[in-house]
């Protein structure tokens, strides 16, 4: 199954709100964030409920970097700045 081009277009801006990951933490939280969406596509939630349910993409994706610096305590902000 297909996702609409409004999903494919959410799952876009969600991958670019979460520029500051390392490519694999990013892939693995859009496939998640996709697999989440063709489940409730295939049990007959509308495009619109899909993307009212997951909310504003920069504050889901806020949320995932939020969750990602507190799983890594050995983050290292330096890196960032340097």
């Amino acid at each position: 199954m297909e996702l609409e081009k409004s999903l494919n277009e959410y799952l876009e801006k969600i991958e670019k709100y979460l520029k500051p990951l390392i490519v694999s933490e990013r892939v693995d939280i859009v496939k998640e964030i996709k697999s989440e969406m063709l489940e409730l596509q295939a049990s007959g939630t509308s495009t619109e409920q899909i993307i009212e349910r997951l909310g504003n993409p920069k504050e889901l994706a806020r949320a995932y970097l939020g969750e990602a610096v507190a799983k890594n305590n050995g983050f290292n902000w330096r890196r960032l700045s340097a």
